[in-house]
């Protein structure tokens, strides 16, 4: 109900104030929502995380995105080490449970650091001063209420994370350009985030996909938990209507090339999504033979991405500014290959005719 409010509300509103009534709908729903969402995901998306996606972090010599965080800061500024310590931020950090165990791992491992914390959610802060405090570490984390796209660091970070923030800013291009300036030349930009269609709602390629699995699925699997009807389709909600949630997920990978270099991008989930999320997801037993559908779909999924058949929804990125990037592990596409499925899946979205031509039989 808030959200159907939210979203004919905005339609009513100028450009103007319907922004204002989006971020004051986000800082809400982040108010009233664990702030560490894994705490609410359903045990068959865990169950799909650790078969498929935890082997590639392993891969890197990391078993999570948290954990990467922390091995790609180690790799890059264990030694020699800054004489006055390292200094850090998180843009769009929320309540700060991440980097308050980032501040701990570094400082066990002999590693002076410090973190700005920066979010436009004060409410959200001050959780965070809590969670440093539990963790220890009230005097490694300083606590900025400030809009993340406009904030820019005047002495310069060694490493930005950005996890699960990008596909929350509008202002994507103003926002790489204060991250591009806060970065030290040697720094590090470390995201996990989302970077599938705006809204999270499914590519059209990935659409039909679902579709075909879908029409497997017993009435008990097709219930939406977001209003508890059957659904005999697989029905897309672009959450950008009622809030800032996915709002320009699609241009984030774009809007980064611009600025930085990719030394790792890895990228994953597209067809498997909508059967491991909360609105389906609860309907699968991570201990049954659910497990065969998801395993089949999770194969597909993976195969369909490797061949560029559509772009990836999640993505695990280090950049470095331009020129400054040491490798490239690129898995399955790279981030051109990425910006390039996009554009098509849009130009398919904008003429469903192109991809009825494009299946088999037509």
């Amino acid at each position: 109900m808030f959200k159907r409010a939210i979203v004919v509300v905005r339609s009513l509103l100028p450009a103007r104030m319907a922004k204002h009534l989006i971020l004051w709908a986000e800082k809400a729903a982040f108010s009233f929502t664990p702030a560490h969402q894994t705490d609410t995901l359903p045990p068959i998306f865990i169950y799909w995380a650790t078969k498929f996606i935890k082997p590639k972090f392993e891969k890197l010599g990391a078993s999570s995105p948290e954990d990467l965080y922390f091995t790609e800061i180690v790799r890059s500024f264990a030694a020699p080490a800054r004489s006055n310590g390292l200094k850090l931020a998180s843009f769009g950090c929320g309540a700060c449970e991440l980097e308050a165990r980032l501040a701990r791992r570094l400082l066990d491992a002999g590693i002076d650091s410090r973190i700005d914390c920066i979010d436009i959610n004060s409410g959200l802060l001050e959780i965070g001063k809590s969670n440093a405090a539990n963790s220890g570490v009230e005097g490694k984390l300083n606590f900025i209420v400030a809009d993340c796209t406009s904030y820019v660091s005047e002495s310069g970070y060694d490493a930005i994370i950005v996890n699960q923030f990008f596909h929350h800013v509008d202002a994507l291009e103003q926002f790489c350009e204060v991250l591009e300036k806060s970065l030290l030349e040697d720094g590090l930009l470390l995201s996990s985030d989302v970077i599938g269609r705006n809204g999270h709602v499914l590519w059209p390629s990935v659409a039909e996909d679902v579709q075909v699995f879908w029409r497997e699925l017993a009435e008990d699997k097709k219930i939406d938990r977001s209003d508890g009807r059957i659904k005999s389709q697989y029905e897309s909600v672009d959450h950008s209507a009622y809030s800032n949630e996915g709002v320009r997920a699609q241009d984030v990978v774009e809007s980064l090339l611009k600025r930085f270099d990719f030394d790792l991008f890895l990228t994953f989930g597209a067809v498997v999504m909508p059967f491991v999320e909360r609105r389906f997801g609860f309907n699968f037993s991570a201990d049954s033979e659910d497990t065969e559908f998801i395993d089949r779909v999770a194969i597909f999924d993976e195969e369909r991405s490797a061949a560029g058949s559509f772009p990836g929804s999640n993505m695990f990125a280090v950049l470095r500014k331009k020129g400054k990037a040491d490798r490239k592990i690129y898995d399955p596409i790279s981030p051109s290959d990425h910006v390039r499925l996009t554009k098509e899946q849009l130009l398919l979205a904008l003429d469903p005719a192109l991809l009825r031509s494009q299946s088999p039989g037509s």
